[in-house]
């Protein structure tokens, strides 16, 4: 923040506590409603063309006309993940449904595989980012992403629950043990074919520690909220603020 002086002449550092409460309940008070931002990677878009912000960067888009610009890198926790696949053929009544099995669920995937199709599939990550300090969701929903996405997976919080549920599926656990979320670091390359070129996202090691992070009960609570499943896994949602409906 720039120097206040000018504004405020008397000398107010020396003030006694200005709040009850603490920084992570009033960030909980100030959100808008229950739904959570997007981190994308921008790439032939729209919001490009605007000048909101370059092709290959990451972004979170706060409205039609105002993307957080956060560059070609940025440092996430991942923390959650869940199927997701979205038909966005009607902008006015987006059709989002979380269960592989369902039937909507698989119209989409198929659809997704048609061109123009406006539908997507893949995996959805909940992840902490660094720079803005917002819960965010991460969206693999095309080919490249989804390809890059199992990159993220040994990121992720793993659980004692989780690598018993492994072993009963069959799949081998080897020397796995539980551990916390790892961060990782998103960069981006340039994927090219005779149809084109784009931006794909890359996944790296991090290489600085998350020093300041949300309380623990913060973070469950989040957790919580983004692995919530609606309807039997598919949400209406008639929303259209970039910012969706969790």
């Amino acid at each position: 923040m720039s120097d206040t002086t000018a504004m405020v002449p008397v000398n107010l550092d020396q003030l006694p506590s200005t709040q009850i409460g603490t920084d992570d309940q009033f960030a909980e008070l100030a959100k808008g409603g229950d739904y959570i931002n997007r981190l994308k990677l921008y790439t032939k878009s729209k919001d490009s063309i605007k000048g909101l912000i370059p092709d290959g960067h990451y972004g979170i888009p706060e409205s039609d006309e105002k993307v957080i610009d956060l560059g070609v890198s940025v440092d996430i926790l991942p923390l959650a993940r869940r199927p997701k696949a979205i038909d966005m053929n009607d902008m006015e009544a987006l059709v989002i449904s979380y269960d592989t099995e369902a039937k909507e669920f698989k119209r989409i995937a198929t659809k997704a595989g048609e061109a123009d199709s406006h539908c997507q599939y893949g995996v959805s990550f909940l992840v902490y980012e660094r720079s803005t300090g917002q819960f965010l969701e991460f969206f693999c929903g095309n080919k490249s992403s989804r390809i890059e996405a199992k990159k993220l997976f040994p990121f992720l919080p793993l659980t004692q629950a989780d690598i018993d549920a492994k072993a009963e599926a069959g799949n081998p656990v080897g020397d796995l043990k539980p551990h916390g979320p790892v961060p990782l670091t998103l960069k981006v390359r340039v994927a090219e074919n005779r149809k084109g070129i784009w931006h794909v996202p890359e996944v790296v090691m991090c290489s600085s520690p998350f020093t300041r992070l949300p309380s623990g009960e913060t973070i469950r609570r989040e957790i919580a909220k983004f692995l919530a499943v609606k309807d039997n896994g598919v949400e209406k949602v008639q929303d259209t603020r970039p910012a969706r409906a969790r």
